[in-house]
């Protein structure tokens, strides 16, 4: 079956083609940005009739989208008190980025042998975008563009299951660094995830699979000095 196959390079599936997003999917996008840059911060309880007149939409996308945020550990549901937002942990990062590692790894092998140019040429803008805003200090705009070329990445791998399962630890990797990322570490990270992209955009497994091995013991030297200061935002 034509819709099973595993897209090719240079060769897209149907199962690729963009379709409309759902107003849960919308909720879920705009509350995960709240919680990432604090503007819900930890310890905040709210309501979804707050969130819901927030963001313009009614209950159920936002009771669907705080279901989501609760199997990622963003959220507390508790009935008849509201919804609070957690704390942003550590050492669960630290025992994320072990599972990080070899999913990303997973995620280079398939984007090396299945990326298409669009994919290529996508990845190679969100680098740019992502040098440009780390030169400037920016935190949101770096983290935004951070998003995108993780989403890139995913999206050249063309495979469902990777896609739904980096979504959630890539979330909550966001939140983590955009609480203790030191701005300083912006174009060092940033020429990582370039020399990542340059090693899938040439075909070259050994070159991105280097390049994440330095940028994953690059995250883990950050995270543990995070263990001794405040978070930063």
């Amino acid at each position: 079956m034509a819709g099973l196959e595993f897209a090719g390079r240079g060769r897209a599936t149907p199962a690729d083609a963009p379709r409309p997003r759902s107003l849960a999917e919308t909720a879920y996008d705009a509350i995960e940005q709240m919680i990432i840059t604090r503007r819900l911060a930890p310890g905040a309880m709210v309501s979804e009739g707050e969130l819901g007149a927030e963001l313009g939409l009614g209950r159920t996308p936002v009771r669907e989208a705080l279901a989501r945020l609760k199997t990622i550990g963003f959220v507390e549901v508790h009935p008849r008190r509201g919804v609070l937002v957690t704390q942003v942990d550590i050492i669960k990062h630290l025992e994320l980025l072990e599972v990080r590692r070899p999913l990303d790894e997973t995620v280079a092998r398939c984007a090396i042998a299945r990326a298409t140019e669009a994919d290529v040429a996508r990845l190679l803008d969100c680098v740019g975008g992502l040098r440009s805003t780390a030169e400037a200090r920016d935190r949101e705009a770096y983290f935004r563009h951070k998003r995108a070329l993780h989403e890139g990445l995913v999206g050249a791998a063309h495979n469902p299951t990777l896609t739904g399962t980096m979504a959630a630890l890539h979330a909550q990797s966001r939140r983590f660094w955009y609480t203790y990322e030191p701005s300083a570490s912006f174009p060092d990270c940033a020429a990582i995830h370039a020399a990542i992209v340059s090693g899938i955009a040439a075909r070259d497994a050994g070159t991105a699979l280097a390049g994440i091995g330095t940028l994953f013991d690059f995250l883990d030297q950050m995270t543990r000095r995070a263990l001794d200061r405040r978070p930063l935002v």
